[in-house]
């Protein structure tokens, strides 16, 4: 590891960083500090996330790196949702290879050396049902279950006629959607202005 990567490693509070935060703890000009990222790049110890956005290589991470921080900094402002949020409530059986997140820009991906991050824009990007998590000294912005489900039929335009084969096809258990609150739905939805949302909510007041 260079001295550069070491200095970085002892200054900065998590292995996921920014350009703004390597500018400020590296002296000199921007030519040197681009020279020594560059070089920190192509021997691993460090990887390039995106433009702007980094992470120490496995060999010098402190701890296994948390892919929802991540996605926090690669695409910002963002919140996970979607099937990454429902299969970290437990909503849905297996875990998910893509981090999945809804977005206030316009829709992207991106494919990294440490996995892929899916982002999918909301018209009407909000935080409401978006629960703020700590692990470890990370901060993760989460949604609810009821949010990830809305935000699924909002983002994908999804026309829902039958709520249990909609919730079905999702992979989601009885168990787990008749803890669904009609009230919490309904709250949430009124962020979203949708009537496609309204249906389903109507809909869903019959087998809750």
């Amino acid at each position: 590891m260079s001295n550069f990567t070491l200095n970085l490693q002892d200054k900065l509070p998590r292995d996921v960083f920014t350009d703004t935060e390597v500018t400020t703890l590296t002296n000199g000009t921007p030519a040197r500090r681009y020279g020594l990222m560059k070089r920190a790049i192509a021997n691993g110890d460090i990887i390039l996330l995106r433009r702007g956005v980094y992470c120490f290589g496995k060999r010098f991470q402190r701890q296994p790196l948390n892919l929802f921080e991540l996605a926090q900094k690669i695409y910002v402002p963002s919140y996970i949702s979607l099937e990454s949020a429902l299969s970290f409530h437990g909503w849905i059986p297996e875990a998910t290879y893509t981090v999945t997140s809804v977005c206030m820009k316009r829709s992207h991906s991106f494919e990294t050396d440490v996995g892929l991050f899916s982002y999918t824009r909301s018209p009407k990007f909000n935080f409401i049902g978006v629960d703020r998590l700590f692990d470890k000294g990370a901060i993760i912005l989460m949604a609810n279950p009821t949010k990830s489900i809305l935000d699924y039929i909002y983002v994908h335009k999804i026309e829902v006629d039958d709520p249990q084969a909609f919730l079905d096809n999702l992979r989601i258990d009885a168990d787990s959607y008749r803890q669904l609150s009609y009230e919490l739905l309904s709250e949430i939805s009124e962020s979203y202005a949708s009537i496609r949302v309204s249906k389903f909510i109507k809909k869903m007041r019959r087998i809750l």
